[in-house]
């Protein structure tokens, strides 16, 4: 039972090697050639680390050789002066690769999970509240157009090559160490600012016809410190609300995809039992650092939230961790050696950090 996992040195990606080991089975880990962050697997004498740059099919054929599962985590998140045509080679084509490598290798896999994303689902305008597995993807944007492609390419290939597959979409996946840094006045001014990257960004429809968010922004947290617990409002007081999954949770619930007999076939939902609404979520930063509060007030409300009910039926998925947890355990965490850090530079919840 070897399982090859792509994007190993990743935030869920090393957690996932953990994991893996824990459970008995063998793991190839594959890292992009020269992956800085490739020491995250020294600590796993036992794992088999290989190079494979997604566009190299000779290198991923050798790594795909003697598998009995793959788990395909890595992606390349932020486009920034990467050619579009690049950018949809690894996070599209990429997959198309290793299904081939799986099929060139004989095609007698146990099941091919590939991670995808709330992005195919147009998060910057959802088309619903909350998002379920049978929402339209339509995501309209670089990232989540090309992890799209790779589901479809995904369930073309299971279908002419016979192979068992599980596809699980994550929620924003938060490393407990980079908890706090959400719901802080300097955190959303990040954010509101890719307004600035026009239609780059996955949330540009978001900013659609609301040119002046970070100005507004600005203006209401002008003498507040950036580390400032803060959070957004509707026009009418309603909270803004975020779906988001600890890397902890996001670990089980690839692990179930690869495992779970109900998977095979099926797109799973992977994300927190609730989504977080910015107050609570302001709250906890208030109240676990002793700093102030503030709900900004917006032109208009925005509520990201995904459903998980397929992945509780289907998978058994029952998730550990909310916002709350997240925060007030990332110090004990990190030194009893529950989860490997993220040291990622990409994700949401790298967007800002207090110093």
């Amino acid at each position: 039972m070897r399982v090859l996992v792509t994007g190993a040195s990743g935030r869920v990606g090393a957690n996932m090697v953990r994991r893996l080991l824990a459970e008995g089975y063998e793991v190839r880990a594959m890292v992009m050639p020269g992956d800085p962050h490739a020491s995250k697997l020294d600590r796993f004498a036992e794992v088999q680390v290989v190079e494979a740059d997604l566009a190299d099919q000779a290198a991923i054929d050798s790594a795909c050789e003697d598998v009995s599962h793959v788990v395909h985590l890595a992606a390349q998140l932020v486009r920034g002066a990467t050619p579009v045509d690049r950018f949809f080679d690894v996070n599209a084509f990429g997959t198309l690769r290793l299904l081939e490598g799986v099929v060139h290798a004989g095609g007698d896999i146990e099941r091919f999970v590939l991670v995808s994303s709330d992005g195919t689902y147009r998060p910057g305008a959802p088309p619903a509240v909350p998002l379920t597995e049978n929402v339209p993807q339509e995501p309209a944007d670089y990232y989540g157009t090309a992890k799209l492609l790779g589901e479809i390419i995904l369930r073309n290939h299971a279908v002419q090559f016979g192979l068992p597959f599980s596809i699980v979409r994550f929620a924003t996946v938060v490393s407990p160490e980079e908890a706090p840094n959400i719901f802080r006045a300097g955190f959303w001014r990040s954010i509101l600012r890719w307004q600035a990257m026009g239609k780059d960004s996955h949330l540009w429809p978001l900013f659609e016809n609301q040119p002046d968010l970070a100005k507004l922004y600005d203006a209401a947290v002008r003498d507040v410190p950036a580390d400032a617990a803060v959070g957004l409002t509707g026009p009418d007081g309603e909270p803004w609300t975020l779906s988001m999954v600890d890397v902890r949770d996001a670990v089980q619930g690839v692990y179930r995809a690869m495992t779970a007999p109900g998977a095979i076939g099926h797109p799973f939902n992977i994300a927190a039992a609730e989504p977080t609404s910015h107050d609570e979520g302001a709250a906890v930063i208030a109240e676990t650092f002793g700093v102030p509060q503030l709900m900004v007030e917006m032109p208009m409300t925005f509520r990201l939230e995904l459903s998980i009910d397929a992945a509780r039926e289907r998978l058994g998925y029952e998730p550990l961790y909310d916002y709350r947890d997240m925060v007030q355990s990332a110090r004990r965490a990190v030194s009893a050696g529950e989860f490997i850090p993220a040291e990622a530079e990409s994700g949401v919840a790298s967007t800002w950090h207090d110093g």
